[in-house]
Parts: structure tokens; C-alpha cells; sequence
């Protein structure tokens, strides 16, 4: 950060050219404008694809879509695009194609123009095949159900029972003897999902006049339209009048049932009927396979060209609509684009290769244009600065060449992610899930993964730093799934309790460290033994305390506020370097300096004084002041930062004399009032001058082009029009400022707060955990009579619960809380995030856009 700021400096003053171009502020843009002959401009936009570096800009942007020259071949490829879906849809219905080979092709060989009438041909030849084969099948399947109703015992249109399902008004008549003769029937087939409504409203229909048997077909029928096996039931229903048979023949066209004749008095004609339906069945079957397999030739080809087909199509469509934002002058074309301005030797090759392919007479070239529109961002990213980059991108693109929040937070987001998840067992779990994932990059890529596993994947690498800031800080806490544990030998410090006539005649200098709480008639003295603390993280004797979560709370807190107070004040200096890097030297006056004077004078004093007060032996100051009996006084308490710091705003200048935390509690009342001072001044300071020096300027920069617009005229004439200005509004300049002054000012105290989510977070995961670990493992085992069965339930239990809610649910929530201290707590001190994103037109995407998806997976 040094280095890079020296550089910065180094810049302003113009020694040395801009540092760090590339990730720490935006790569270099230029616009170029190309100039081409109309017959080169296909092949020239298709080779600025491949390329992948440049963004058109539209160049017709008051012409609507329909008066575009290239309208018509973009319907083109819209309609070679419904083809191609057409195709998937049969690959997917058909058997045997579940799997697309993805042939990987980077050139572009085959145009719209051949590739159409090919579409176009496949397509009326699969639809009529499609066609044949649905009547074919319609035809299959009417003589198949006529086959069922052939096929029924006589005892179905007799009346014996044998299994069959008769209607209610039938079951009514028990004991009885059905008699065909005198009765009118008709037989036919129904889905069975119909079969029962169609049975009641026959009932219905004809007031119960009617008797009705069905049973289930033997055979499955496959749906012409959707190629799903569908259920049906033959049914046979026996009435005597003449209504009742128009009221049920009315009933099955409604409910789509088919009917076929019967004749239950022929067994004779029923069996040559039988005969003629089968042969007439295997006809079918016969000329459905060879149907069938002229379709999956067809599909066949279609399967093997089918990704080339659907990539050329959409470069070509593509290619159009770049088209039809250029500017096409006779038989020139002129083209706008941003460009990286390291990548400009490419376009040259890019335009001169694509004039050599076109055979055009007349050389493309290329030219740098002035423009005051603010270029596009780009930064440039690799696999682990990616979703770093989105993170910051998603609240908000980075002005051009605006310091980029992605360097800091590549390693600050896990990191405060760390502090509020702090636990060596949960952070080596997640470490584990990302390092799975890293080492099997490649085979997980290829291999295609759902919506939830993909985006956890995406994000492989900052979860790998998430997991092992967790365990850094898991081990300054000594956590372990909710378990305090030493790592580094024996336990330092011991703690007895004493009276205060054995705190004056034994507690002396024996001891290096002692101190007393405000329990009555208690005080608890503390021994070093060995002289120094323990050697890394919190002292696992505190596990065994009673005020071990008062302890916990007050160090978490503290640490809390000092690391937001330091990420906050990073975020001051990146915007002094903004300034710097603009030159605009009023936000550095008058802006940065009263805004680092404001946040450090009160919340940086208060972080001095949490680590002042830690540092100081306040046994050994209280030494030679014990009272011991004296009523009524608190010994060896610390002064209260949070009285104090309260006293800082409400009432400065009334420290007590034994209430002090730096030198003497004059000198620190003297420095809180002069403090206090400079913040109340710096409000001013920020709100003021700002408004005004932009009000003059403003004022001096009108006066001044007016002037050389009148020199240059000779005054007798209109003057040039000058590209368009923003209207300047006086009342807009206040108000913004004003806004921006209260917002910083109350932020200063909303954020600080804000950042004591690092301690509740990380409070709740310990307490969490701790809650987990002795109801769900320590009780059932204390329980367990020897036989294991309780240890087995509570491990399972545990681990599910640590999985579940704390690798799960409690990471989310720490994830989701470091991306708000980062998006507002940080980014709001130096990050504007109203620019505009470089999206070059890059062909490469269209390759994974083109994958054919014919497993049915959305």
C-alpha cells in the first residue's frame, strides 16, 4: 500500500508514468473509430469477435430495430433457431440421444446462407415423418384397443364374477343372473384416470338404468403427441331405451372414449374379427419401425452437427446485430468501439486479416478519436480475482480507472469472515469443501453441475480463504466445534479467590499480576507463573471462569471497533489516492483532511484508548492507592471507555482525577476538548468550501469560453457549438454536499456501530456451537448405560446440526454480514460505483451457449 501510494504521488506531480494499471485502476481505453468497404464488414466483426476486445458503441441510435439494413437476416437466424430448438425437443423425446457430443471447432466455416435451406430441408422431412408416424401410431393404438375388447372372457358381457368392476346400480341386484338378451349394449376403451367420473355420470345420466363392467386394458399405449405410456380400461355398459344409448354415446365422445363393435351373440365373428385386427397390428408394427428408423437416421445426423449448427447460428445472429449498429455511407462502413489500449495492435492484424479473407479493394484502417464520454471499466481477472471482482461489481462498476475495492477484498472479506466464524473444527470443514473442489476443477467443469453446487463452486476460492481465516482465528479463540482447547501447553495464568485481610497481609509483591472485582467481600487475585502470558490467543483457563462471556464480550467488542476504525480509515486514504490520481485538489483540502480529522479525533482517539487501557498495569498503578477499608469504594476497577468516550461528546472536561486513562486526568480532559474542537470545526470545513469552489469555477470556466468564443468569431458570428457541458445547478451543489456532510458525520458513529456485528456473529457461533456440543454429544454420552446406542444417536445428531446450521446457515450469514461491511462500511468512504462495465463482443461465449440440452434439465 506504501509503494503504491509513493507511486501514485509520483504520478501526480508527473515523474513517473500511472502505476498498477490493470487491477488496481482500470486498464488504459481508447475509441477507435474503423473504416472499412462494405464487403469486408462481415468478416471484419467476425474477426474482432474471435478477437474478444473491443465494445461497439451504436452508431444509429435514433433508428428503431425494424428500419435496421440487417432486420431481415436477423429474423434469418431467429427462425434458424426455432429449428434447432424443434430439434432438441426430438432429440429429447427420442431414445438413444440423451447425450450431445460438443464437436470443439474454433474456426467459423459454414455461413446462414448454406446452412438454411439444410435447416429448413431436415426439418419438412422430420415433421413429415413425425406426421406419418403420429397417424401410424393413432392407427396402432385404435386397433390394439379393439384388441382388448376382442380378447375379454365371455363372462365380462355375461355378468359372472371373476374380478371384473361392476357399476353400484349392478352391485345392488345380488344374487342374480344377467341375461344379454332384450338389452342394448355398447364396449369401448377410456383412460383410466376417466374411467371412474365416466362411470358416474353414465349412472347419473340414466338414473341408474344401466349396467356397467370394466377392467384394465393388459397393455400400455404409447401417446402420439408426448410418447408416454398411458393406462386404459375396457368397459361395457348395457342399457334398454333409445335416450339413454344417445345420452352415453354423448358421454364418451365428451370424455374422449372410444367405441367398437361387438357382437356378443357371434362368438364366430368375434374370433374372425379378432384375427383380421391382429394381422392388421403386425402391418402396423412393420411399417412404424421402418419409420422409426428413417427418423433416427435423420436424428442422427442432426446429433452429430447439432452444436455446430447451433454455434453458427448464433455467431451469425450476433454478427448481424454488430451490423446494424455501424454506420453504413455507400460503400464505406464506419465503426465506433472501445478498446484496451495494449490490445490495438490485434485489431490492426484482426482488420488487416479480415480484408485479406474478404478480398475487399480498398485497405481497412483504423484511428483514435477524442471523446469527453466517460470510457468503459476493465479490469483484468483470472480465475481467483474473479469472484472478487463480481462481489465489488455487483454493488456497483467501477468509475474509469477509479481505485478498484477487489484488491483490498480479496483478503479482507474472508478475512472479517474469519473473525465472525472464528472455529477450527467449522473452518477446516470448509476448507475442506474448497480444496475438494479446487483439485477437481477441471473434472467438475466438465462435467456439468446443478444451480446450488455451481454457485458454491464458482466460488471455490475465496471459500478456500474463508476456511483457513476461520481456522487463524478459531486458534486466537481456542474454539473447537464449541470446545476450548490448548494447543500450546499448559495453561498460564491460575486464579484463587481471597479475602481482603488476606489480600493486605499475603497478596504483595509475590504476585506479577493481580487485580480485584467487584464482588462483596471478595476479590479474585490472578498469578503469572512463569511471567508471561500465554503464547498465542486467549488463555484456555478462561473456560473454567464464571465471568468467562464478560470476558469474551469486552475483548470481542474492543477488537471489533479498532478493525473497523482501521478498515474504515483505509477507505479515507484510497479516496486521498483517488483525489490524487484526478487532481482534484479541493476534495483533498477540503473533503479528505476534515473527514480523517472528524473519524480519527473521536472514534480513533477511542481505539487509542482500548489499547492504551490494555496495555496498561493498572495493579500497579492502584498499588499505593489501596483503601481497604474504606466504605463504599470500588478497588482496582479500570476506568469505563464507554463513560468516558459517552463524557467525550455530552460533557468534555469532567474526567475524575482516579477515573484517567492516559498520563493525568487534566492532560486528558486538555487533549478531549482540543479534539472535540477539531472535529467541531472540520463539519464546517467539509460542508463550505466545496459548494463555492465549484461555484467559481464554474462561473470563470463560462467566462472564459464565452471570451474565446468571441475572439474566434470576430464577435459578428454565431460561435461553434462546443460539445454539450452538464447544466450546473448551485442548489443541486449544496444540496449534494449537505447530504454528503451528514451522511459522513452520522455514518462515522451508524458504522462504527455497524461493525460490532464481528463480535455478536461471533459470540452466537461460539455459544451456538457450545450449545450443540453439550447438549447433542456430552449429555447423551453422560446418559449412555454402556450399550453405545445414545453416543451413536447424540454424534449423529451433532453432526448434523454442525453441518447443517453452522457450516451452513451460520457461514451464509457471516458471508452475507462481511459483504455489508465491505459494500457500505468500507466502499462508501472512496468507491463512487456508477460506472459502466467493458463488455467486449467476444465470440468465445457463444461456445457454451450453444451446448444442446436434450436430457430435459432446465
Amino acid at each position: 500500500f506504501f509503494f503504491v501510494s509513493l507511486s501514485e504521488c509520483l504520478f501526480f506531480f508527473d515523474i513517473m508514468p500511472e502505476p498498477a494499471s490493470g487491477l488496481w485502476r482500470s486498464q488504459d481505453m481508447v475509441l477507435l473509430q474503423l473504416h472499412m468497404q462494405r464487403e469486408a464488414a462481415h468478416d471484419t466483426i467476425l474477426k474482432l469477435g474471435h478477437l474478444g476486445c473491443v465494445q461497439f458503441r451504436d452508431m444509429n441510435p435514433n433508428t428503431s430495430a425494424f428500419q435496421r439494413l440487417f432486420t431481415g437476416d436477423v429474423r434469418r437466424c431467429e427462425e434458424s433457431e426455432r429449428r434447432l430448438r424443434y430439434f432438441e425437443e426430438q432429440l429429447k423425446r427420442a431414445k438413444g440421444h440423451k447425450h450431445v457430443t460438443c464437436l470443439v471447432d474454433g474456426t467459423h466455416s459454414e455461413t446462414l446462407d448454406s446452412l438454411e435451406p439444410k435447416l429448413e430441408s431436415l426439418e419438412s422431412e422430420l415433421r413429415d415423418l413425425n406426421s406419418k408416424w403420429e397417424q401410424l401410431l393413432s392407427q396402432k393404438n385404435s386397433m390394439k384397443e379393439h384388441s382388448e375388447i376382442l380378447t375379454q372372457p365371455p363372462s365380462f358381457f355375461r355378468g359372472d364374477d371373476e374380478g371384473f368392476s361392476t357399476s353400484t346400480a349392478a352391485a345392488a341386484d345380488e344374487g342374480t343372473t344377467f341375461r344379454v338378451g332384450g338389452l342394448r349394449y355398447l364396449t369401448g376403451v377410456i383412460n383410466s384416470d376417466r374411467a371412474a367420473l365416466f362411470e358416474r355420470l353414465v349412472y347419473r345420466a340414466t338414473r341408474g338404468n344401466m349396467f356397467m363392467r370394466t377392467t384394465p386394458a393388459k397393455e400400455q399405449f404409447e401417446d402420439p403427441a408426448t410418447g408416454e405410456l398411458v393406462e386404459k380400461t375396457v368397459f361395457v355398459v348395457f342399457f334398454s331405451a333409445q335416450r339413454a344409448f344417445d345420452k352415453i354415446k354423448k358421454l364418451c365422445e365428451s370424455m374422449l372414449a372410444t367405441l367398437y363393435p361387438y357382437n356378443i351373440d357371434s362368438p364366430q365373428e368375434v374370433q374372425q374379427t379378432t384375427l383380421k385386427v391382429m394381422d392388421t397390428i403386425r402391418d402396423l408394427e412393420t411399417t412404424i419401425k421402418g419409420t422409426e428408423d428413417v427418423r433416427e437416421d435423420i436424428l442422427e445426423k442432426v446429433k452429430t452437427n447439432l452444436y455446430l449448427w447451433k454455434k453458427t447460428v448464433l455467431i451469425e445472429k450476433s454478427v448481424y446485430d454488430v451490423l446494424n449498429m455501424l454506420a453504413f455511407k455507400g460503400q464505406t462502413v464506419v465503426a465506433e468501439c472501445w478498446a484496451p489500449k495494449e490490445d490495438l495492435a490485434h485489431v490492426q492484424t484482426a482488420l488487416s486479416e479480415a480484408e485479406q479473407t474478404s478480398g475487399a479493394q480498398v485497405q481497412s484502417f483504423m484511428e483514435t478519436i477524442d471523446t469527453r464520454d466517460q470510457p468503459p471499466t476493465y479490469f483484468k481477472t483470472n480465475s481467483f480475482t474473479k469472484i472478487h471482482q463480481s462481489i465489488v461489481d455487483s454493488y456497483g462498476i467501477a468509475r474509469y480507472k477509479e481505485i478498484n475495492p477487489a484488491v483490498f477484498s480479496c483478503m479482507t472479506f474472508p478475512f472479517l469472515f474469519g473473525i465472525m466464524y472464528g472455529d477450527i473444527g467449522h473452518g477446516f470443514i470448509i476448507t475442506l469443501v474448497a480444496a475438494f473442489f479446487i483439485l477437481r476443477e477441471k473434472q467438475l467443469m466438465e462435467s456439468g453441475l446443478n444451480e446450488i453446487i455451481a454457485m458454491v463452486f464458482g466460488g471455490r476460492y475465496i471459500l478456500i480463504l474463508m476456511g483457513i481465516f476461520a481456522i487463524y482465528t478459531g486458534f486466537l479463540y481456542n474454539d473447537f466445534f464449541g470446545m476450548m482447547i490448548s494447543p500450546f501447553g499448559e495453561n498460564t495464568f491460575w486464579t484463587f479467590p481471597v479475602s481482603k485481610e488476606a489480600w493486605a497481609s499475603d497478596c504483595s509483591d509475590e504476585y506479577n499480576y493481580w487485580f480485584a472485582n467487584k464482588t462483596a467481600g471478595v476479590l479474585q487475585a490472578c498469578k503469572v507463573n512463569d511471567g508471561s502470558p500465554y503464547i498465542f490467543g486467549i488463555d484456555p483457563n478462561w473456560c473454567e471462569t464464571e465471568n468467562k462471556l464478560e470476558f469474551y464480550n469486552s475483548l470481542k467488542m474492543k477488537m471489533a471497533v479498532i478493525l473497523g476504525v482501521i478498515q474504515m480509515s483505509g477507505g479515507l486514504l484510497l479516496s486521498l489516492l483517488n483525489h490524487v490520481y484526478f487532481k482534484d485538489m479541493k476534495h483533498v483540502w477540503f473533503g479528505f483532511i476534515p473527514e480523517v480529522i472528524f473519524l480519527w479525533f473521536t472514534f480513533g482517539y477511542m481505539c487509542l484508548m482500548i489499547i492504551i487501557k490494555w496495555n496498561t498495569d493498572w495493579p500497579q498503578r492502584f498499588r499505593t492507592t489501596i483503601e481497604l477499608d474504606k466504605p463504599g469504594v470500588h478497588y482496582l476497577n479500570a476506568p469505563s471507555l464507554l463513560e468516558a468516550q459517552t463524557n467525550f461528546f455530552l460533557s468534555p472536561g469532567s474526567i475524575a482525577q482516579d477515573a484517567y486513562v492516559f498520563v493525568g486526568a487534566d492532560f486528558q480532559n486538555a487533549v478531549q476538548s482540543f479534539l472535540l474542537l477539531c472535529c467541531l470545526l472540520a463539519v464546517p470545513l467539509l460542508l463550505i468550501p466545496i459548494p463555492v469552489i465549484e461555484y467559481l469555477h464554474h462561473k470563470h470556466t463560462a467566462y472564459g469560453e464565452l471570451e474565446e468564443a468571441t475572439a474566434a468569431t470576430g464577435g459578428d458570428e454565431e460561435p461553434h457549438e462546443k460539445e454539450d457541458h452538464e447544466p450546473f445547478d448551485m442548489s443541486e451543489v449544496v444540496i449534494k454536499q449537505v447530504i454528503h456532510t451528514i451522511e459522513f458525520v452520522l455514518g462515522c458513529v451508524s458504522n462504527t456501530a455497524s461493525y460490532l456485528r464481528l463480535w455478536a456473529l461471533s459470540l452466537a457461533h461460539a455459544q451456538l456451537s457450545e450449545v450443540f456440543w453439550n447438549f447433542a454429544m456430552i449429555m447423551p454420552i453422560m446418559q449412555d448405560s454402556g450399550s453405545g446406542i445414545f453416543c451413536f444417536l447424540g454424534f449423529a445428531v451433532w453432526f448434523a446440526a454442525s453441518l447443517m446450521v453452522l457450516c451452513g446457515m451460520e457461514s451464509l450469514s457471516a458471508f452475507l454480514h462481511a459483504l455489508r461491511l465491505h459494500w457500505v462500511e468500507f466502499q462508501n468512504k472512496f468507491y463512487f460505483g456508477d460506472g459502466t462495465q467493458f463488455v467486449p463482443y467476444n465470440i468465445k461465449e457463444f461456445h457454451e451457449m450453444a451446448k444442446p440440452n436434450v436430457s430435459g434439465e432446465e
